[in-house]
């Protein structure tokens, strides 16, 4: 069975884009707790639609091909 986490992000789209990487969570569940806990906090709620859950698989490769 394979182990999947969590990662959240956030990252606010300009002239100098903004990305922070905020946890990686064992469960969807968890990451969006901490978009609720994060989303009346400055630099977060004045952009909520720019929070990002990712899904991985740990021990496999995301990306294995398109190198240029």
């Amino acid at each position: 069975m394979a182990t999947v986490v969590y990662l959240l992000e956030h990252t606010v789209k300009g002239l100098d884009d903004s990305t922070k990487m905020l946890g990686i969570y064992s469960t969807r569940e968890e990451a969006e707790n901490a978009i609720n806990f994060l989303s009346n906090k400055p630099g977060f709620r004045d952009s909520l639609d720019d929070f990002l859950i990712d899904e991985y698989e740990i021990d496999k490769i995301c990306w294995s091909s398109g190198f240029g």
